[in-house]
């Protein structure tokens, strides 16, 4: 059956290709355990360095050490130990990726279902910012595991910032994604929860919503 998409961000035109964000469209993204977790574990002032990446960001701030870490400019041993000279806290590695994960919440079934059911009717793809430590503990969840593997496969390519060493909202990664996954811009829609990430989507060419992070995508579709 044809899938219909209730928000039409541009009426009259049609949609071919839906390209998801992954933290706070697929799965529940919560920064503030992350904050939580580090300054249980000695780092005070970790809640400065992860606004930069809670979409406060301004060209004045730079590059921190997260972002490098979202482009895959730094291993993840490199960025354990830039936690460890930042926090001053002999922490083990084991504590970082806890306390680095910790953000990660749970994927509804719900929508792993709904993107399975778009199959049928659009071309998939996943853009992630997201790093390596992360994605390895989706993997390998104990609980999270076997939902992130499944949901993967559902999409014709995914992308993520570590891997191709660029990063939203930066409109490379946007070019990026329609030239290589041979896209139509004017009829592919991307969906985020960041509206600078929106932004940069649309300054690319591509259709797009801003979604409300951490809520169902099921208002977005006509499943009937």
């Amino acid at each position: 059956f044809m899938t219909k998409i209730r928000i039409n961000p541009l009426p009259g035109k049609n949609t071919d290709a839906i390209i998801f964000d992954l933290g706070g469209v697929l799965i529940n993204l919560d920064v503030t355990r992350s904050i939580d977790a580090f300054m249980n574990i000695g780092f005070t002032g970790i809640e400065e360095q992860l606004s930069k990446i809670m979409g406060r960001e301004t060209p004045e701030t730079g590059q921190n050490l997260f972002h490098l870490f979202e482009k895959g400019e730094i291993e993840s041993d490199l960025f354990r130990e830039k936690i460890r000279e930042l926090s001053r806290v002999p922490m083990r590695d084991e504590d970082i990726d806890r306390a680095w994960t910790a953000m990660l919440m749970d994927m509804h079934e719900e929508n792993i279902a709904l993107v399975g059911k778009l199959r049928s009717s659009y071309r998939l793809f996943l853009l992630s910012n997201t790093n390596e430590i992360h994605i390895e503990s989706l993997k390998v969840s104990k609980d999270k595991g076997k939902k992130f593997n499944r949901l993967i496969r559902l999409f014709e390519k995914v992308y993520f910032s570590h891997q191709v060493k660029m990063r939203k909202p930066d409109i490379d990664i946007f070019n990026y994604v329609i030239d290589d996954a041979g896209l139509i811009a004017e009829t592919s829609l991307f969906i985020d929860d960041s509206l600078p990430n929106i932004e940069a989507a649309k300054a690319s060419g591509l259709m797009a919503h801003h979604h409300v992070k951490n809520t169902g995508l099921e208002q977005l579709f006509d499943l009937s």
